[in-house]
């Protein structure tokens, strides 16, 4: 059984009205929900996208603005996150979905694979928050995209767990040099219903098996993960900063034992 997308409608729950966010990774899945989600509470939306194709097809549906850039090179950054406040003024939001998740066991792991790793699914989030930082002149939030992975363990996840628990580290760290001003967070999906996730898994029961191993009866949506970065970019979460929130139907509640 496939997976029913839904598009929340958050308009007189929440406003982000005058407010401007920026969107890494926002051409695809989460990020793309992400987009949708703070323009339809009155955010001005700033999409960067690897694949420029993706990055305009998103920013057509909220009329935002496209950009196109490598979140891993720090020349990119500066120059993505000085276009987007050139158009649309200082940032108070910025959402970092950008990751890849390449596995395989421990003793397979190339030096090329783990600074891969490093690159996509660490990097960026340095350069995120150095920058964005610098561009979040009436203060702001900053919500990053970690995983499970990054705090349980799995076989074959040694370089994506690496990095996602690097990255709940660093964010955790940056909390405590960029406030008052400024809030950093993660949002740590379980299984979600992704388009890599569909490339990955091709196969009809899919979605069915994962099901089983979640207490809430299926697997997330994009837009479930989205809801909780959009929490974290409103006041809702405004006494809220440093933390880890997982969003995984409960699935790591239980523990594994034998019958």
């Amino acid at each position: 059984m496939g997976i029913t997308e839904l598009t929340p409608d958050y308009r007189g729950l929440i406003d982000l009205k005058d407010r401007h966010v920026l969107v890494l990774g926002g051409g695809l899945g989460i990020g793309r929900q992400t987009c949708l989600a703070a323009a339809n509470v009155g955010a001005r939306v700033s999409v960067v996208d690897r694949d420029p194709e993706r990055a305009a097809a998103v920013a057509d549906e909220i009329d935002g603005l496209a950009l196109t850039g490598d979140a891993t090179d720090r020349a990119d950054v500066e120059r993505l996150v000085a276009e987007a406040v050139a158009r649309f003024g200082p940032l108070h939001g910025l959402a970092d979905i950008v990751g890849i998740s390449d596995n395989g066991p421990l003793g397979e792991v190339t030096d090329e694979l783990w600074q891969r790793g490093l690159d996509l699914n660490l990097r960026h989030v340095l350069l995120a928050l150095q920058v964005g930082a610098k561009a979040m002149t009436e203060g702001g939030s900053m919500v990053f995209v970690g995983s499970v992975s990054g705090l349980r363990s799995a076989p074959h996840h040694a370089v994506y767990g690496a990095a996602k628990a690097g990255l709940v580290n660093l964010v955790s760290t940056a909390s405590l040099e960029l406030g008052p001003d400024i809030r950093v967070n993660v949002v740590a999906p379980g299984q979600t219903a992704t388009p890599r996730v569909a490339e990955r898994h091709p196969e009809p029961d899919y979605y069915d098996r994962a099901a089983g191993q979640v207490p809430l009866g299926r697997v997330g949506r994009t837009s479930d993960i989205a809801s909780a970065i959009l929490f974290f970019l409103t006041d809702l979460s405004a006494w809220i900063t440093g933390q880890t929130l997982v969003v995984d139907g409960g699935a790591g509640r239980k523990f594994a034992y034998n019958l």
